[in-house]
């Protein structure tokens, strides 16, 4: 895996093959993903730049959505994971790109992170494709973790259990790259 973009483009990230229980996004679906994000029509109705953005990615994994967010110009990025050795990869990653000072890593479990107080512009949500995603989605969204204006990108594969009707949730698009799908979302006005 490697940086596609920007000012770390073409840096190779740590080796993940090893770790099964990590399923990292694509050199290809990142590309596709990154292109939406900076030229997509949709995201002109929430006025969304990645230039200056903060950046919240759970389920991380190895970090690489991150990590591509910053090389694009995002100011900062959270990266949660419940797993503290893909953490560590995450770390390292940070490291390799000379970034530890944009980035902060958190061991959470998605499902039951509290209260948030930080304005995220930009989310990512990667879990494993067998997760109950509208749990995540209900704690996310009760704990303040989405605010309204921002971008919720969740990769999802052909058998998840995502669901596209959520309440308090407008998708925008959804978007299908070989086994990778994405789905856009923001939070509705209240």
């Amino acid at each position: 895996m490697r940086i596609i973009a920007g000012i770390y483009r073409g840096r190779n990230l740590v080796d993940s093959s090893k770790f099964k229980s990590l399923r990292p996004t694509t050199d290809m679906s990142r590309q596709a993903l990154f292109n939406i994000l900076l030229s997509g029509k949709i995201l002109k109705e929430i006025n969304f730049k990645i230039e200056n953005s903060s950046v919240l990615d759970l389920c991380c994994g190895t970090g690489a959505l991150s990590f591509e967010a910053l090389s694009r110009g995002a100011r900062f990025a959270t990266l949660i994971d419940n797993n503290s050795l893909h953490l560590k990869l995450a770390e390292k990653n940070s490291q390799l790109l000379k970034v530890e000072s944009k980035v902060d890593i958190v061991l959470a479990d998605v499902k039951k992170i509290k209260n948030n107080n930080q304005i995220f512009d930009l989310i990512f949500l990667d879990p494993p494709y067998n997760e109950n995603y509208q749990e995540i989605l209900e704690n996310l969204i009760a704990n303040n973790w989405i605010q309204e204006k921002s971008l919720l990108v969740i990769e999802y594969g052909s058998n998840s259990k995502l669901e596209f009707q959520y309440p308090k949730l407008k998708i925008l698009e959804k978007r299908n790259y070989g086994k990778n799908h994405f789905a856009f979302f923001t939070k509705v006005a209240q």
